[in-house]
């Protein structure tokens, strides 16, 4: 049996037997799991009733939304983006407090549903929900409500494709959507799920690999994701940033960024930006992929990434 969200899309739920068949990837949430179809995005149970919650949701016009698929440079991009708007003279008190805080994601509502996630109340966006309102029901998303009231201009993350948000997002406000390479996405969220409590994966990185390409893992699948922001690319809302592009010169994407935020920073300004997020230039790496992937593994992802790309005219870079 399914249901059907406001935007259209189906929700399936996943059965007790497929989550049963890889214990290591999928049992992490008390309630299962779904698929949003026809894309086939897999999430919480949960996440149907955030979906439909943030169809209602007052999304402003000095907003800007980073969407991305997890492990594309999604951290790096919050802050170029928030020490853009709120501190590029580096002295805002603010910028000592925690990114998830100044920046939070509205699509982590969903997760708190995760078997290794502390109780809502315990945790900081539980605390932090409670000091800005007192007595509002944590069961209808902590995250969001923190939203809600938190003043602008607001950098809100999500890990949602855009077509999943009220239609008229890109009428409303700007979109800032970060891409990278599929080999080096999937290197950086095989780390990512082994070190997160949350997701607790104890497979082997060629498992992971298959069940990155056959659209198995949390969040997935990568193509769709990519492709909903892709063919908006010429919307004037919407800002496509490569990982790779970033790294190989921070600068001349910063002068981009500028230009569609309409900040008018300074080059001195901007050169503050760099300094205050050079920092991940060091802890993120392009072409690490070439040190994980087998010769076998790399060919059936060439030919997986072949299949995906050759109607979108897209093309990566894939790192020294």
């Amino acid at each position: 049996m399914s249901i059907q969200l406001a935007t259209g899309h189906e929700v399936v739920p996943m059965s007790e037997e497929w989550i049963a068949e890889k214990p290591e990837t999928r049992q992490l949430f008390n309630k299962g799991l779904v698929r949003i179809m026809p894309e086939g995005w897999l999430y919480p149970s949960t996440a149907p009733f955030f979906l439909d919650k943030m169809q209602h949701f007052k999304f402003r016009p000095d907003d800007v939304v980073v969407v991305t698929h997890p492990k594309t440079g999604t951290t790096w991009t919050q802050e170029i983006l928030w020490t853009m708007l709120h501190n590029p003279n580096l002295d805002n008190p603010d910028a000592n407090e925690m990114l998830t805080l100044r920046s939070p994601e509205i699509s982590q509502d969903m997760m708190h549903d995760g078997k290794a996630i502390p109780d809502m109340k315990q945790d900081m966006y539980g605390d932090r929900l409670d000091k800005l309102c007192p007595g509002r029901n944590h069961e209808d998303g902590v995250v969001m409500q923190i939203l809600e009231v938190m003043q602008g201009p607001r950098i809100i993350k999500s890990h949602w494709p855009i077509t999943l948000f009220p239609p008229n997002l890109l009428e409303t406000t700007k979109v800032v959507y970060v891409a990278r390479n599929p080999k080096d996405t999937v290197v950086s969220f095989y780390h990512f799920c082994r070190a997160i409590k949350v997701f607790n994966y104890q497979g082997g990185f060629e498992n992971f690999v298959e069940e990155f390409m056959n659209d198995g893992l949390i969040y997935g699948p990568y193509w769709p994701h990519l492709a909903d922001a892709w063919r908006r690319r010429h919307h004037p809302n919407l800002f496509i940033v490569f990982y790779e592009d970033l790294q190989a010169d921070i600068m001349a994407e910063l002068h981009k960024i500028n230009k569609f935020m309409g900040t008018n920073l300074t080059q001195k300004q901007l050169d503050n930006v760099l300094e205050n997020s050079g920092g991940f230039i060091r802890k993120g790496v392009s072409g690490d992929w070439k040190n994980h992937l087998s010769p076998e593994l790399n060919q059936k992802m060439d030919q997986w990434i072949q299949k995906h790309t050759a109607d979108l005219g897209l093309t990566f870079k894939w790192g020294n």
